[in-house]
């Protein structure tokens, strides 16, 4: 799981999904249902009497005005050093200066995740760990049909979707490579290393959790007539709780269950099966999990977004419904985003924005929305900063909805990432890569 999260995933159609299922359960009584991709001095001073001075009081009214002096100097430098944090991170910039430039090979054949400040880059031949100058840390060969990452802390998962190998990383490289007995649909990672797995049985679904090493630490069986197919699952970050999503039938609807499970203390008290709740969705699918932190957990329908609190049990926290099709979803600890289409109709006169950007807090209430005006491709999201890229523009906006950086590119950018300095960030072409620095141009240098 990306907590830092870090990056969006493209909603793909609800409907053809769910056909997909009625006709796979009408033809042999099984669901096949494959997840959905998509896409954190009160001194006490007493009051001082006129009568009380005198000329012994004079060395301690020097010291008191000394202190005072010192108490302005660090006012001074707490608002200067307050002024020169928002001038960096609210000032617009315009252009760039090229810190690095590196070539990538067969781009259109690799996916790309926010890693540690840097870059992971991964296709079905291999992954690689790239620094912030663009250097190779380390590059792992492997061989998969679908790879899928998972990033959280200093670890990596990436499974061979519909395929049966699942890779852990940390900064050093591989740390094991486990064969799975079935196939797998949906991987997660926690900041330990340890990981969770979607399995696709003949008969039964399995959701099973190993250690980094890939020694199973338990196991959680499904079948489609008792709890459903399970779509999506994902691990808190300290690998003690679980959230999954499943699909089931009831009648001739399609329907959506969630199940919370905790493999810590108190759920080793609760149950056998460490089960501690679960919610059925008469009116949304939910085809992604996620934990913003390690208590909050965020479920991603395709009509509304549900938030749960799970300390040790889940509770609902709030609902976000939507009237318009959700295009993309991203989030950090503290916020949750969405692109939305603009239905709006108060742009007389103006083209109207194709898309509206939408931010809520954790309680479920909307803090900001910004009008998306171009086709992007990528959205992603930092602890500060909200990304897009497509076609061969790039937008960056911090949380309140300002526009820190907006440019035109000479060649089609795929994806833009943050690193670890504040203006600086690594740009994804079709081609080739470049880390770049943005500056302020003034109207001379444009000319």
């Amino acid at each position: 799981m990306q907590i830092v999260i870090y990056y969006t995933r493209m909603y793909i159609s609800t409907k053809e999904k769910v056909n997909k299922m009625k006709n796979n359960n009408e033809k042999n009584g099984k669901n096949s249902f494959l997840k959905y991709l998509m896409i954190r001095s009160n001194n006490n001073t007493e009051p001082i009497d006129d009568d009380e001075y005198d000329e012994e009081d004079k060395g301690e009214q020097r010291i008191d005005f000394s202190s005072l002096i010192r108490v302005l100097l660090l006012c001074l430098i707490v608002g200067g050093g307050a002024f020169i944090l928002h001038y960096l991170t609210q000032r617009n910039f315009n252009g760039y200066e090229v810190v690095e430039k590196t070539n990538v090979k067969n781009s259109a054949a690799l996916d790309y995740a926010a890693y540690q400040n840097s870059l992971l880059k991964y296709s079905k031949d291999g992954a690689t760990y790239v620094d912030e100058k663009g250097e190779a840390v380390w590059n792992e060969t492997f061989a998969m049909k679908m790879p899928s990452a998972d990033v959280c802390g200093k670890y990596v998962a990436i499974a061979d979707l519909n395929g049966n190998d699942v890779y852990i990383f940390d900064e050093q490289g591989k740390v094991s490579n486990t064969a799975m007995p079935y196939n797998i649909c949906d991987v997660s990672v926690a900041s330990q290393g340890e990981f969770a797995v979607i399995l696709e049985g003949d008969k039964v679904n399995y959701i099973n959790i190993y250690d980094k090493n890939g020694d199973q630490i338990s196991e959680i069986q499904t079948t489609i007539n008792q709890s459903g197919y399970p779509m999506d699952v994902d691990l808190s970050n300290d690998g003690e709780k679980l959230f999954s999503s499943y699909l089931y039938i009831d009648g001739a609807n399609i329907k959506n269950g969630l199940a919370a499970y905790n493999f810590g203390p108190v759920g080793i008290n609760e149950n056998a099966d460490r089960l501690m709740g679960g919610y059925q969705l008469e009116d949304t699918i939910v085809p992604k999990i996620e934990f913003m932190d390690n208590n909050t957990i965020c479920a991603f329908g395709d009509n509304q977004i549900i938030i749960y609190s799970m300390k040790e049990k889940p509770s609902e926290k709030a609902r976000i419904p939507f009237k318009e099709e959700i295009n993309s979803v991203f989030f950090n600890q503290q916020y949750i985003g969405v692109v939305v289409e603009n239905n709006s109709t108060d742009d007389e006169g103006e083209k109207r924005a194709p898309f509206l950007m939408e931010l809520y807090n954790t309680n479920g209430r909307k803090v900001m929305s910004q009008k998306i005006d171009f086709n992007y491709e990528n959205v992603r999201m930092t602890d500060k900063e909200i990304l897009f890229a497509g076609g061969n523009q790039c937008r960056i906006y911090n949380i309140k909805g300002g526009l820190k950086f907006d440019y035109t590119f000479t060649k089609n950018v795929i994806d833009i990432i943050p690193t670890g300095y504040s203006r600086r960030y690594i740009v994804l072409y079709d081609n080739d890569s470049e880390i770049i620095r943005l500056k302020h141009v003034g109207e001379k240098e444009m000319q």
